[in-house]
């Protein structure tokens, strides 16, 4: 049994930090968004916990990405976060494939692999949409909800 699925998600919205990149470049550019994200978020979530935190990311093809590293929220809520240095970047609803990932973070490209592989052999098209949940300000490790989305 796998402990991969598929599931319908609601849209939702990450506001955060954007990043737009080649692959080699995200190993840096990243973790530098996410220190953006730590020093502007004081007071600027009125009142709302700062997690759940996301990245989610955009294959612009050319081995190009866009990434928005940031809190996710539900779409009514994120009209009225207002955070400098950030943007709304919408999440699309329908049908995703996700996992839990377990394990370090420098680990989560492996379980993105390991859900792409399992989505092309059970006949799913993989788009260009992928979903990291369990981010956390303080960067205490744990669990990371990993989500592609299908098309």
């Amino acid at each position: 049994m796998s402990d991969i699925e598929v599931i319908v998600r609601e849209p939702a919205v990450v506001v955060g930090v954007p990043v737009i990149a080649g692959f080699s470049e995200l190993a840096q550019a990243v973790p530098a968004a996410w220190e953006s994200l730590r020093t502007s978020l004081g007071g600027h979530l009125g009142g709302r916990p700062a997690e759940p935190l996301a990245e989610a990311s955009v294959e612009l093809g050319g081995g190009r990405y866009h990434e928005t590293v940031g809190v996710l929220l539900e779409p009514e809520a994120a009209g009225a976060v207002r955070i400098p240095g950030t943007m709304h970047t919408l999440v699309p609803g329908g049908h995703w494939a996700q996992a839990t990932h377990d394990g370090p973070v420098e680990d989560i490209a492996e379980t993105f692999g390991r859900i792409l592989r399992w989505a092309a052999a059970h006949g799913h098209r993989p788009g260009p949409r992928k979903l990291d949940v369990g981010y956390r300000l303080d960067g205490d490790p744990g669990n990371h909800l990993l989500a592609v989305e299908l098309s």
